[in-house]
């Protein structure tokens, strides 16, 4: 019975997969490779974040 479950649900997965692929094109390799490069780029392009209120907000 067991078997059958683990079937079952390996093809559930599967079939998943392949609905997602389908949807958002993803690659069939499964993972996505961002380059180092492309991180930086983005990087610079985002503002410098502070987790402290502006002083005006504290007066």
């Amino acid at each position: 019975m067991s078997n059958e479950n683990n079937n079952q649900e390996f093809e559930f997965e599967q079939m998943m997969e392949q609905r997602i692929r389908e949807n958002f094109g993803s690659p069939n390799g499964g993972s996505v490779d961002f380059s180092d490069e492309r991180l930086n780029e983005m990087s610079k392009k985002l503002p410098d974040w502070s987790l402290e209120p502006p002083y005006s907000f504290l007066k």
